[in-house]
């Protein structure tokens, strides 16, 4: 494995800006990781704070129980047991629960999340406990229920796991069975190249989905199975005991609704006066929670709340309550709550000694709305740590790079311009400066031809003139037959260009956030992971080029 330093600008301004100029944004975030007093004063702050959080004893006890129905692995239980104690600090990232465990992002989140853990650990010379927040609690199901696998010619193929009920409750509350998934299974199958490791994976993945009633505890049992035994801690935030253990939290942020809504718009305002977009939907009205309702026409559906004279209610109307009606539901019924964007950060720090929290590109962005509603709740934000950026660079696809003298940029920025180039090189026909002469012929003939029809009829020149544009649409169109004729000539060298654009870039998107990572784990099998975890943590955020 080599690793190459690689430009990848982040997607989002804002967070391009944390990670390369961190002083000119520094008033909408905390303190810069790459500082290295940075974690001194984040712990310190963290022992005088201690007893402003949920009580730790029971927060283990709950992250036990599902750790050993998910994720039951000696090194978690290690984990678990050094998180007892209040020399145990907790590094925190996310993400809601994908297919298969999703893009190759989530896999990245999870090895920033190690080594930072493991790199906290040997600076402050204390324990420091890795935690994946699976959002189970996230009702975007179109956002989950697919991923990416390569074909035989390496392009990018969709798998999909439709379900009748779409997006509109909790992944953790949308249930799944055989019926659901044996398509997809099949198709994982037949997409996932042939090699030594395909029927432990094929054999491993139908064994998790057969078992699983949803995403989440399949997405759970596959973040355990590949990371369980470096000591990672997996906790599903719909999790409805750890939803008990909420309730002071969730009624400190209905008492301190007002407050946490002037925070973020003044936050918001911010964002806007540096120039940039907030990232997250800040509603004056918005109560930044939501109500999970079920009645005879709804079974779970996950409602944002809104502040409307003086109740909270959704935007349907479905659901109106008083504050104090609220707060007894809560004592009554703690699953029906769950966070959104803007008040999960306030929640994970209201559970977790959080150290640091691993955020991509998009999640930073965010989390500048947030830095003014921590003190609302007597909290601090937490340092961020920017998810590290990999592309992986096959052996195969590393020679046609240098067979036709492309660099990841060139695949990046370019790629569609520099194929026309390539096919024009090939042909001997000339096709381009052909049509462009015949163009020019026929105008010359054409124009002044059409002129002299006027002293026949003023209006032909008129009908000339549309005549003329439905054969320059017929000239294009035989061009472009033309150009498809000799494309078909060098269909063998296109195929392997495209093969460069599919596996780097694919659909115009960073390899990370669309190709599955088990077609890796097919391939090279779990050394691939083990070698990703002995890189240094990079906390800039950078990109890197990973040659296999």
């Amino acid at each position: 494995m080599n690793v190459i330093p690689e430009s990848l600008p982040a997607n989002q301004p804002l967070a391009e800006r944390y990670i390369n100029d961190f002083a000119s944004v520094s008033s909408l975030y905390n303190m810069n990781v790459s500082d290295p007093q940075t974690w001194i004063k984040r712990a310190e702050w963290l022992d005088q704070s201690k007893h402003s959080r949920i009580e730790r004893g029971a927060l283990v006890d709950c992250l036990t129980i599902y750790n050993r129905q998910y994720n039951n692995h000696e090194a978690v239980q290690q984990s678990l047991e050094a998180l007892r104690t209040d020399e145990a600090l907790v590094m925190v990232g996310g993400q809601q629960s994908g297919l298969f465990t999703g893009p190759l992002l989530v896999i990245y989140k999870v090895i920033t999340l190690l080594t930072s853990a493991r790199e906290a650990s040997n600076r402050l010379q204390r324990p420091i406990v890795p935690v994946f927040w699976i959002a189970g609690e996230d009702h975007d199901w179109d956002e989950v229920n697919h991923t990416y696998l390569p074909d035989q010619d390496g392009a990018a193929v969709k798998i999909r796991l439709d379900h009748e009920r779409g997006g509109h409750s909790p992944v953790s509350r949308t249930f799944i069975n055989e019926l659901n998934t044996e398509h997809i299974l099949n198709q994982f199958e037949s997409l996932l190249p042939d090699t030594a490791n395909k029927n432990q994976w094929t054999q491993t993945l139908r064994n998790i989905m057969e078992q699983a009633t949803d995403l989440s505890s399949a997405f759970a049992q596959q973040l355990g199975q590949l990371f369980g035994r470096f000591g990672l801690v997996l906790m599903d935030s719909d999790d409805a005991a750890i939803r008990r253990l909420e309730i002071p939290v969730f009624r400190q942020l209905i008492e301190h609704n007002d407050a946490l809504t002037q925070a973020y718009v003044a936050a918001a305002e911010q964002v806007r006066q540096y120039g940039y977009e907030e990232q997250a939907t800040v509603d004056e009205e918005s109560a930044n929670l939501f109500y999970i309702h079920s009645d005879e026409v709804y079974t779970n559906e996950r409602l944002l709340l809104f502040k409307r004279n003086g109740l909270f209610t959704d935007r349907k109307g479905l659901v109106v309550f008083t504050k104090q009606e609220l707060l007894t539901l809560l004592e009554q019924h703690p699953e029906r709550f769950s966070n959104n964007v803007l008040t999960r950060p306030l929640m994970q720090d209201s559970l977790f000694p959080v150290l640091s929290t691993i955020l991509g590109t998009g999640e930073i962005a965010y989390w500048a709305l947030t830095k003014q509603a921590f003190p609302v709740l007597n909290m601090q934000m937490p340092p961020i740590v920017p998810r590290m950026l990999f592309t992986m660079v096959e052996e195969k696809v590393k020679i046609l790079m240098q067979q036709y003298q492309l660099t990841f940029d060139d695949v990046r920025q370019r790629f569609d311009d520099i194929r026309q180039t390539w096919l024009s090189e090939q042909e001997d026909y000339h096709l381009e400066k052909r049509f462009t002469t015949f163009r020019e012929q026929f105008q010359q003939l054409y124009a002044p031809f059409v002129d002299s029809l006027r002293e026949i009829d003023p209006s032909l020149p008129h009908l000339g003139e549309t005549t003329q544009h439905k054969i320059d649409l017929q000239i294009d169109y035989l061009y472009r037959k033309s150009q498809n004729a000799i494309a078909r000539q060098h269909q063998t060298g296109l195929q392997r260009l495209d093969r460069i654009a599919y596996a780097l870039y694919p659909f115009g998107k960073p390899q990370e956030r669309t190709i599955n990572s088990y077609y890796y784990l097919g391939r090279y099998g779990e050394r691939w992971i083990d070698q990703l975890l002995t890189l240094e943590p990079d906390f800039n955020g950078s990109h890197r080029l990973v040659y296999l």
